[in-house]
C-alpha cells in the first residue's frame, strides 16, 4: 500500500527527535506511532509509554505511521508496500533510507493508553519536578523511589544495595513553595533512565501517585504546561525493599485485550 508523503512541522520533528536521542543514549529505547494529532512513544521493555496530542494549528497525519526511533531520519517519509521510507534532499541529491515499521499499530498502542488510563486508582496530584532534579541523583544506581506523607512533602530516594549507601532528596523547608501533601502515598520505584528520559521531553513535569495501599499502580506524569506541549505518559511503577525485591504490577485485574499481534504492556517486571 503507497500513501502520500508526510512533511510534519518543527513540534513533530522535536517530538521525533528527541526519541531517537533517548534511543542512542541508551534511555527508552523506542517505537513511535502517530495517528491524526496524536504521537505515542512506547519504550523497548514496556515501562514507559508516552502520547502527545498536536495543536489545532499542527500538521495532521492523514495516514497512521509507525517505525522505531533509532531509523528516524529527516521530517519527510512515506510509506509504501508496509515500509516507512525518510527522504532526505542533500547536495543535489535524494536518499532514500528504507525501514520496517514498528512492533504494533497506532490503533492498538492507543487503546492500550486508553485502557490503562480508565483502569487508574484515584491520583495524587500536584508534585512538580524540575530537571535539575536529575542533577542530585546518581545515574548508576537502577532506580530512583518516591513517596510522600500527608500534610508534609515528597521524598526521593535511592539505595545501593551492594554498599548499603543511601541517597535522600527532600524539598528545602526554606522554600515558599513546599508541597503539603493531601494524601500519603509509596513507597514506588521506577527506574532511573525512565525518570531522566522523560524530561528529554519537558523541563518541568506534574507527577501524580496513587495512595499507598494500591496494589499494581504506575505513575501519570504530565507537562506542567499543556500550552506548551501536551504530553501524559504512563511509567511503570515497582515497590521494592533493600534487596530489590519487585513487586508485579497487576493492572487492577482488567483483562488484558486482544491484539492481532503479541501485546505490549506497561510493564513493572524490571
Amino acid at each position: 500500500m503507497n500513501i502520500g508523503k508526510e512533511k510534519q512541522g518543527k513540534a513533530v520533528e522535536e517530538i521525533f527527535a528527541l526519541a531517537q536521542v533517548m534511543d542512542q543514549s541508551g534511555g527508552l529505547r523506542n517505537s513511535v506511532y502517530a495517528d491524526k494529532k496524536e504521537i505515542y512513544v512506547l519504550n523497548y521493555d514496556h515501562t514507559v509509554l508516552v502520547r502527545f496530542r498536536l495543536k489545532k494549528d499542527e500538521p495532521t497525519f492523514v495516514d497512521p505511521i509507525s517505525f522505531r526511533a533509532s531509523d528516524y531520519e529527516g521530517s519527510e517519509f512515506e510509506e509504501v508496500d508496509g515500509k516507512v521510507i525518510f527522504i532526505t534532499e542533500k547536495a543535489g541529491h535524494v536518499r532514500s533510507k528504507s525501514c520496517g515499521r514498528a512492533e504494533y499499530t497506532p490503533e492498538e498502542v492507543r487503546t492500550l493508553f486508553n485502557n490503562l488510563v480508565e483502569a487508574a486508582p484515584p491520583m495524587i496530584k500536584g508534585v512538580v519536578l524540575n530537571q535539575s532534579i536529575i542533577g542530585l541523583l546518581d545515574s548508576d544506581l537502577s532506580h530512583v523511589e518516591f513517596s510522600g506523607e500527608k500534610g508534609a512533602s515528597y521524598t526521593i530516594v535511592q539505595r545501593n544495595i551492594y554498599s548499603g549507601g543511601l541517597i535522600t532528596v527532600t524539598q528545602s523547608t526554606k522554600r515558599m513553595d513546599v508541597v503539603e501533601l493531601e494524601e500519603s502515598f509509596g513507597p514506588v520505584g521506577i527506574k532511573t533512565n525512565d525518570l531522566a528520559s522523560l524530561f528529554q521531553f519537558e523541563d518541568n513535569l506534574k507527577f501524580e501517585f496513587s495512595g499507598r495501599d494500591t496494589e499494581g499502580s504506575f505513575i501519570i506524569v504530565r507537562s506542567f504546561d499543556r500550552n506548551k506541549r501536551d504530553m501524559v505518559a504512563l511509567v511503570a511503577g515497582c515497590l521494592y525493599d533493600e534487596i530489590i525485591k519487585i513487586r508485579e504490577v497487576q493492572n487492577n485485574g482488567r483483562q488484558e485485550q486482544k491484539v492481532r499481534r503479541r501485546k505490549p504492556a506497561v510493564d513493572s517486571s524490571h
